[in-house]
């Protein structure tokens, strides 16, 4: 009976583990889809800059980075509708103030 009990036990947890393994890939999967709808609202010329540069050169900010990238001058950037950061940039340089 103790074996049985043993064998039971390790079926149940073997189900435990198959089940959190499927959550785990369901939950990576929908992250990764997030991240990825995050990332395809930055501008082109944001998106295709090193995550570096971005971060050191702009301090995650999209509208400066933007600004940066298109060489706008004072006048032309006062004239910009202010870029609204996403999420994503927000959270970066929050990150990369966090670790200066």
């Amino acid at each position: 009976q103790r074996q049985a009990m043993i064998e039971n036990f390790d079926l149940e947890v073997e189900d435990k583990i198959r089940s959190m393994m499927a959550q785990l890939e369901a939950d990576k999967a929908d992250l990764q889809l997030k991240a990825d709808c995050e990332i395809a609202q930055l501008p082109s010329c944001v998106r295709d800059m090193p995550l570096k540069a971005f971060l050191h050169e702009y301090n995650g900010d999209v509208s400066t980075a933007v600004r940066g990238v298109l060489k706008l001058d004072n006048e032309r950037q006062d004239s910009l509708v202010s870029l609204p950061e996403t999420p994503l940039a927000i959270r970066l340089r929050r990150k990369a103030a966090a670790n200066h």
